[in-house]
């Protein structure tokens, strides 16, 4: 991984406390691990997306109405989960996602709230078990709760509660506090790490040992603090200058 996109990548997440801004987090992270080489539209088709939805979402009233708009906006554009090829690296590269239009549910999920960002709206990201969603007015009885990798349909908390007793294996009630608990906001390094996570499990898979090195690098930026990425990385050192 080159050295300046590893600092680039230290410098825009910041401190551990700090809120990252995670499309331009994950464009970068997607740059640091294909060093350098992505997809070359990549930062024109991203300035273009950004302006056709705001365009498509013009004159939406209120939160629900936009984040509505731009997942119909992703699907005119033919954005969707990757369901034949799920452990396909791409879906976890930003600029791939981008150039393919496939990813897995956490790449989609923050596309979308990118593009809600840019339109005026506040999305939230949603670390559900086993598949990330994205969802709004979160503290309500009915909460809004949409699958950008299905089309970005919206679910309702029966619907919710059927897929958390599917990765569980126990019957969860659909006005539980035991699924209410995954229905909080997710924050941005959290996101971002499982992002990256995705990646080197599928890095220690495939035997590409300098990439889970790479991801781990990536990892320690983000969370300094967590002495198992730096055990980890000491059983494959390479560049821990920008660490210390």
């Amino acid at each position: 991984m080159r050295l300046d996109l590893l600092q680039r990548f230290s410098d825009l997440v910041g401190p551990p406390n700090a809120a990252v801004p995670l499309f331009d987090a994950a464009m970068l992270y997607s740059a640091a691990l294909q060093d350098g080489d992505i997809w070359a539209e990549a930062l024109q088709v991203r300035v273009e997306l950004e302006q056709a939805c705001a365009e498509a979402c013009q004159g939406f009233e209120g939160s629900a109405a936009i984040v509505e708009g731009v997942l119909a906006f992703l699907r005119r554009h033919h954005f969707t989960g990757n369901v034949s090829h799920y452990e396909d690296p791409r879906n976890s590269l930003m600029d791939r996602v981008l150039e393919r239009r496939l990813g897995l549910p956490i790449t989609l999920s923050v596309l979308t709230m990118h593009l809600c960002e840019r339109c005026g709206a506040e999305l939230h990201g949603l670390s559900f078990p086993g598949h990330f969603l994205v969802g709004s007015d979160l503290e309500g009885e009915d909460p809004l709760i949409w699958d950008p990798f299905r089309g970005g349909r919206r679910l309702l908390l029966d619907e919710l509660a059927a897929l958390y007793t599917g990765v569980v294996g126990h019957h969860v009630e659909p006005h539980s506090a035991q699924l209410r608990a995954h229905l909080d906001p997710s924050p941005s390094r959290m996101i971002l790490s499982r992002m990256i996570e995705n990646l080197r499990r599928h890095f220690t898979l495939a035997g590409q040992r300098a990439r889970v090195t790479d991801t781990l690098e990536l990892l320690a930026v983000l969370h300094p603090d967590v002495p198992r990425i730096r055990e980890l990385l000491a059983e494959a050192p390479k560049r821990h200058h920008l660490l210390n």
